[in-house]
């Protein structure tokens, strides 16, 4: 996992939270029974434009690995720690790794925390990442992050124990997409394009699939990888209950090949040496044994939704709630926002 320094409490609003306090981080350890030596050092990690998440390393080298919202996040947003970790109890002994959770916290300022074991291997966020790879690694790795995928979607949903939508997962998606693209439009230029599709999406949905447990934001950089081999599954803040083609859609629109065009978030893929979007498909197909039909639909469909969770990270960026941390060029971010949405046009067209 890539480790980027703190930034100080001068940068921005991100600053508020948890990962600034590292005296108060040891003392909340300490009362769990959990051995630790001061100091502790805690480093933003990761390129997520999310919650924030945080490495703790203690004077002995023992690390752990903590995330909390950004400041200003309130109840109701797509940052609920809770829900997170009751998902990563529910699937703890599974087929699918996670992180083992140490516990969960509230610090002075009243928002949330959770700190988690910190499992072997980094995650794959950049080609260079990917180049320290030999290419029978990369090939190993891309058949089992397909594998992986497959053998979520074959678990019981009841292990979640969360309360499942009777609304189709795609309804409720384009539904919530929409809300929170109504607090950014205005300063959006992509807004005519965002809502043509959004109407072509709404109206052309197809038959339900049988619900599955979705990750919500399957993708190499949100995997911990050692020795080429999955070690963890990250970052379960939008898993749910619904369709399983939305995942592997959202899988494979991450899978970038080194001739289509680059977006701010970096696909490791590039590097190439990685399974075919087709080879991941027929390995999937052939786990789960169901029908992968209509993918351009829900490919048109994962890249405008991607493209307004881009528009949504701009917004914070552009109003300093992320701090400086992984920063991405608000102009950079709307240059993909419209590489998105042309492709989800062209998916669109594809699909009939």
């Amino acid at each position: 996992m890539t480790v980027r320094p703190a930034t100080s409490a001068r940068q921005g609003r991100v600053d508020a939270g948890m990962w600034t306090q590292p005296d108060a981080v040891a003392t909340w350890l300490r009362a769990r029974g959990i051995e630790v030596s001061s100091p502790l050092a805690i480093t933003r990690v990761g390129i997520g434009q999310s919650n924030i998440t945080t490495l703790i390393v203690d004077a002995e080298g023992r690390e752990w690995v903590m995330r909390e919202p950004p400041a200003g996040t309130t109840a109701g947003q797509t940052h609920n720690l809770d829900r997170e970790v009751g998902i990563l109890r529910g699937l703890a002994g599974t087929e699918v790794p996670v992180p083992a959770v140490v516990g969960t916290g509230t610090c002075s300022g009243g928002s949330p925390f959770v700190v988690m074991e910190r499992a072997s291997g980094s995650a794959l966020e950049t080609e260079e990442d990917a180049r320290s790879l030999t290419p029978d690694q990369r090939y190993a790795l891309g058949t089992s992050v397909a594998v992986t995928l497959a053998k979520l979607h074959r678990l019981d949903p009841a292990i979640l124990n969360i309360t499942v939508s009777e609304e189709p997962y795609l309804l409720r998606q384009i539904r919530r997409v929409s809300s929170a693209w109504d607090r950014v439009r205005a300063g959006s230029r992509h807004d005519s394009c965002w809502s043509a599709l959004r109407d072509t999406l709404a109206d052309h949905l197809p038959a339900d699939s049988p619900a599955v447990i979705m990750h919500g934001d399957y993708r190499l950089s949100n995997l911990l990888v050692a020795d080429g081999r999955i070690t963890a599954v990250l970052d379960w803040e939008l898993c749910t209950v619904g369709d399983p083609l939305a995942d592997l859609a959202w899988l494979l629109d991450d899978w970038r090949p080194a001739d289509e065009p680059a977006i701010v978030m970096p696909s490791p893929t590039r590097a190439g040496g990685f399974p075919s979007r087709a080879e991941m498909i027929d390995i999937y197909r052939e786990i789960t044994g169901r029908a992968v039909e209509n993918l351009d639909y829900y490919r048109a469909f994962t890249q405008w939704r991607a493209a307004s969770l881009l528009e949504g990270v701009r917004f914070r960026r552009l109003s300093g709630a992320m701090g400086t941390h992984a920063a991405i060029d608000p102009d950079a971010l709307e240059d993909s926002i419209g590489v998105l949405l042309a492709s989800a046009r062209e998916h669109l067209r594809n699909s009939g």
